[in-house]
């Protein structure tokens, strides 16, 4: 359900920031071989889009989540220097289960 405002402590609302929470969700395992969670980015997370190198419709991802080699364990790393002003992009591919809502039933 789409949320009309978000709302602040001690009552403010700020409707401009108001999102459908399914919007931002994906399915991931936090831990190698563990169980699936939806996961739901409220922190610096939620500020990077889709970059995927290999499709001519998106650009290069410059950030990475989780060490080299390593699970997405929600820390971001550049992944060269990025400029004032450059959009952050991530593969969403390299952590979240894209195909895994229609398995979990949603």
């Amino acid at each position: 359900n789409e949320v009309d405002a978000v709302t602040a402590p001690g009552g403010r609302a700020f409707p401009e920031y108001a999102c459908d929470s399914m919007i931002w969700s994906w399915i991931q395992r936090l831990v190698l071989g563990g169980p699936r969670y939806i996961v739901l980015d409220l922190d610096n997370g939620s500020l990077l889009n889709q970059g995927r190198a290999d499709d001519p419709n998106f650009l290069d991802p410059n950030v990475r989540c989780g060490k080299e080699g390593g699970q997405c364990d929600m820390s971001y790393y550049a992944l060269h220097d990025i400029k004032e002003g450059d959009e952050l992009l991530c593969d969403y591919r390299s952590f979240a289960l894209i195909d895994d809502w229609v398995e979990i039933s949603l």
